[in-house]
Parts: structure tokens; C-alpha cells; sequence
């Protein structure tokens, strides 16, 4: 079987999941919770931040290689 560089649509819409959760616009506005005196938002946007980092990584890794040059 040919492997084609077709668009995968599942990772455009893991990317607009993963922005989607990156927003704190879910939290509620009086929330005061802290870990390591961060709002406990921030820590969520980070952890959202470096998982939407190791899918870039695998997205990009795991693509078929073109050697063109």
C-alpha cells in the first residue's frame, strides 16, 4: 500500500481540543486554589501546554520522511 501525505484531520482537531482546554476561560472566577503559589489554572494551562508540545513532537516524528534534498 502507497502512503500519500493526505491532511489528517484527527490532528487538527486534537490541536483545537487541546486549545480549547489551554483557555482557562472554564474556571470559575472566584477559584483560590495555589500549588507551589500558582493559581491552580495556571498549572492546567502549563500541563495543556507541554502535552500540546509532546503531540507536536509525535505528529511531527512520526510523519513519513521525504528526502528531497
Amino acid at each position: 500500500m502507497k502512503k500519500t501525505n493526505q491532511p489528517r484531520l484527527w490532528v487538527a482537531v486534537i490541536y483545537l481540543i487541546l486549545l480549547a482546554l489551554a483557555i482557562p476561560w472554564y474556571w470559575p472566577e472566584n477559584d483560590i486554589r495555589h500549588i507551589y503559589g500558582l493559581p491552580l489554572w495556571v498549572i492546567s494551562t502549563l500541563m495543556i501546554l507541554l502535552t500540546t508540545s509532546i503531540f507536536t513532537a509525535w505528529v511531527f516524528l512520526s510523519s513519513p520522511e521525504k528526502d528531497d534534498c
